[in-house]
């Protein structure tokens, strides 16, 4: 009888940890489905011209979902409205944001050198070309070296610093 009842004990602990890894599994789930809903609406907004409402939506992404999959797609989305939007410093400091936490591939380095072309044409060139001599000096990717070379060779060539 006592083995019986040791027996039911142990079992029933095996189904109740089983349920909980359940359970975290489909908390996961549903939370990475949200986040994606989030992104779909963001980016519905974003194609209506309603960067308003994009921005916000990107925002609530990045503070409810903060390690999702799609942070980065969010973030870049999130710059573009900024930058839409006439909120040129926010489309820059996102841009920047994006290389911090990804400064070893090319998405990253990308958006940094976005934010280097955005700095160029809002007139602050010298920061614009400091960037991209960062990115020039960067091993990481050689096809954005390149670009960045050339576009500061543009610079020099316009004489615009």
């Amino acid at each position: 009888m006592k083995y019986i009842i040791v027996l039911i004990t142990i079992l029933s602990g095996l189904l109740a940890s089983e349920d909980k890894s359940s359970m975290k599994e489909v908390f996961k789930e549903n939370r990475i489905s949200q986040g994606n809903l989030y992104f779909e609406q963001a980016s519905k907004y974003f194609s209506e011209k309603n960067y308003k409402a994009c921005i916000e939506k990107n925002r609530d992404f990045l503070l409810l979902y903060p390690n999702h999959q799609l942070r980065m797609k969010v973030m870049k989305l999130l710059s573009e409205a900024y930058w839409e939007d006439d909120q040129s410093l926010k489309s820059i400091e996102t841009d920047i944001e994006i290389y911090r936490n990804y400064p070893t591939i090319e998405e990253g380095l990308n958006s940094y050198l976005n934010a280097a072309r955005k700095y160029i044409k809002m007139g602050r060139v010298k920061k614009g070309k400091k960037i991209l001599e960062t990115i020039q000096n960067q091993m990481y990717s050689k096809k954005l070296a390149k670009d960045a070379e050339i576009e500061i060779e543009q610079i020099k060539i316009l004489e615009i610093e």
